[in-house]
């Protein structure tokens, strides 16, 4: 059985961003061959972006808590035992797998995003006329941006590891 929440790939995110920026650079273009205009980002896309990133960050802070103390008791276990220790309280594992599944998502939607912003700023940089609404387009790339890094983060850190050493298991009721 193939495991499919293993952390998503840097090149799979490339891939998505690659054929967005194909997308955003040539769907323009053939929309103002045909009498359009350069497709511009309404601010509610350019602050909904970084708000989802932020946001999945802000989901993720007791997951970010419960890694830090394991940290903090693996550090603290090689000068006692492991058994004194308390463990810290588990996450519901529920939440940690819709955690994991909506940043794999989110990271895979903040590369479209900024694979299509970038097309679209690059083909407003290549015309002979700079529109002033490449602006608008480029802070479209820096949130989408933003969510994609977030939303990477947020995956990495719900990665599963070994919780504690052996030792401290011997305490803990089944």
């Amino acid at each position: 059985m193939k495991n499919n929440l293993k952390p998503i790939s840097l090149l799979n995110l490339l891939a998505w961003l690659i054929s967005a920026t194909t997308a955003g650079y040539l769907l323009p273009q053939l929309s103002i061959g045909s009498g359009g205009s350069i497709p511009i980002s309404p601010w509610n896309i350019i602050v909904t972006l970084p708000l989802i990133g932020i946001v999945l960050v802000l989901m993720a802070i007791p997951m970010f808590r419960y890694r830090a103390a394991l940290r903090e008791i693996k550090k603290q276990s090689a000068k006692v035992s492991a058994q004194s220790l308390p463990r810290p309280k588990r996450l519901n594992p529920f939440y940690a797998v819709r955690l994991v599944l909506l940043a794999k998502s989110i990271a895979i939607s903040g590369a479209i995003f900024s694979g299509w912003h970038l097309g679209v700023v690059w083909l407003q940089l290549t015309q002979p006329i700079v529109p002033t609404s490449t602006f608008q387009n480029a802070l479209g790339l820096i949130g989408a941006i933003v969510m994609t890094v977030c939303a990477v983060i947020v995956e990495r850190i719900c990665k599963i590891t070994d919780d504690l050493p052996e030792a401290s298991a011997v305490g803990e009721p089944a």
